[in-house]
This record gives C-alpha cells, sequence and structure tokens, in this order.
C-alpha cells in the first residue's frame, strides 16, 4: 500500500467532486425546498407550485406566453440537458455512479436520491447529505485507486498505471472547464462562442477516464487471478 500516494488522489479528486458537485446544485440551489414537501413523481414537481393557481384562465394564458420561471420548471417539460461539469463529474467516478444511479439536480431521482429522501424527504438538507455521501464515497474510492497502484513504480512502464492516466485526463478536463468558464465573463459575443467551445471540448479527456477505468477493473481482475495461482501453487507445493 502506497499510503502517500493514495492520500494524494483522494485529496485531488476530492476537491473536484466538491468543486463540481457545488457548481451543478448552484443554479438550483433555490428552487428546492427548506421543507419537506409531498412526494414527488416527476422532477422537482415542487416547482409547479411557483406558477399560477389553477381556474385562472386569464393568467394561465401569460403564463404559458411566459418562459419557464426557473430550470426544474423546464425540467418537468422536457429532460433538462447534462452540463459538462456534470458529465465530467460522473465519469470521474464512475464506479459510484454505477453503483448508487448517481445524482443531478432537477432530474428524476436515482437509487441514492430516493433512499435519502426517505429520511429527509425533497429538501435542501437532503441535497447537502446527497452532496456529502458522493464526497465520502469519491474519497474512498480514489483512495483505493491511489493507495493501491495495478501497475508498480519499479515496472518499467509505471507510467501506464490506470489511475494516474486518469487523474491527469480528469485535472486536463477541470482546466478546460476552467478556461471556459473565465472566457465567458469576458462580455463578447466572440468570446461566448469560444466559451461555450472549450467547455464541450473540456468533456473529451473524460473518454480516456472511461477507458481507465475499463482497464483499471481488467487489471484488478488480472491481478487477482495472478495472487490466486500463485497461492494455488504453493499449497501445491506445499503438499507434495
Amino acid at each position: 500500500m502506497r499510503l502517500r500516494r493514495g492520500l494524494l488522489f483522494a485529496a485531488i479528486h476530492m476537491a473536484i467532486t466538491v468543486g463540481l458537485v457545488y457548481w451543478q446544485e448552484a443554479p438550483f440551489w433555490d428552487y428546492i425546498p427548506i421543507v419537506p414537501t409531498a412526494q414527488r413523481t416527476a422532477p422537482h414537481d415542487i416547482t409547479a407550485q411557483l406558477g399560477v393557481n389553477e381556474g385562472d384562465t386569464a393568467a394561465d394564458s401569460d403564463y404559458q406566453d411566459r418562459p419557464p420561471q426557473n430550470p426544474c420548471q423546464a425540467a418537468d417539460v422536457s429532460d433538462r440537458p447534462t452540463s459538462s461539469q456534470e458529465r465530467i463529474l460522473e465519469i470521474d467516478n464512475l464506479p459510484i455512479a454505477l453503483i448508487t444511479g448517481w445524482h443531478l439536480p432537477c432530474s428524476p431521482p436515482s437509487r441514492l436520491d430516493r433512499q435519502i429522501q426517505v429520511w429527509y424527504g425533497f429538501t435542501q438538507e437532503s441535497e447537502s447529505v446527497t452532496g456529502r455521501v458522493i464526497a465520502i464515497l469519491a474519497l474512498v474510492l480514489w483512495f483505493v485507486v491511489g493507495g493501491f497502484p495495478m501497475i508498480r513504480r519499479r515496472h518499467r512502464r509505471w507510467y501506464t498505471e490506470p489511475g494516474l492516466f486518469m487523474t491527469l485526463s480528469t485535472l486536463l478536463a477541470v482546466l478546460l472547464l476552467g478556461i471556459g468558464w473565465s472566457i465567458s465573463h469576458i462580455d463578447s459575443d466572440l468570446a461566448t462562442n469560444i466559451s461555450d467551445g472549450v467547455i464541450r471540448i473540456a468533456v473529451f479527456p473524460m473518454l480516456f477516464v472511461a477507458i481507465g477505468w475499463i482497464w483499471w477493473v481488467g487489471l484488478f481482475f488480472y491481478t487477482r487471478w495472478k495472487m490466486t495461482r500463485r497461492w494455488l501453487n504453493r499449497r501445491a507445493v506445499a503438499a507434495q
């Protein structure tokens, strides 16, 4: 076990996870109720209550002509597109996403969301708890990936170890995301177009992260098979 490497990987990906979770939650936070509400059957049904009273036809007509009052209300009408930071965050923690169903604000509840909302309801507290659970799971995941490398440093191609490969790819994606976000603050149409392009490109390095996870799982089972074979060989020799 390489403790310092595991702590370093855990710290890097914990910081990325916390930062991107906050980023993806921020636009929807004000539309999430503070106290529990009725069980929702569609994405954030509570936002429908922010409209007008039923039966008020004049108000209904005016309301239909206006754009949705918040992003969650728009998600009730059509699927909300997934942002680049959400894709980066999900692929970076792909095993957690596959096990828990992940968490996207203003989207249908995942397995993790439903379990936490049994205790807290659909509230800001439940969203906070969900974010903390994801951050802790990411911390544990990347401590294991970093602390138990699949390719040892003494190997001549130690730099091909998937944990390092995935971390560098994720850092590149976050760097591009940060560049795009910085350019978006420049007040010009050209800067806006460049920013949108850079933010879309930021997802591309995560393709290598997805490949890296497949690579890591393959190496994991391969090394376990080698360890099992050596143990069986020692048992056979000892039995002779």
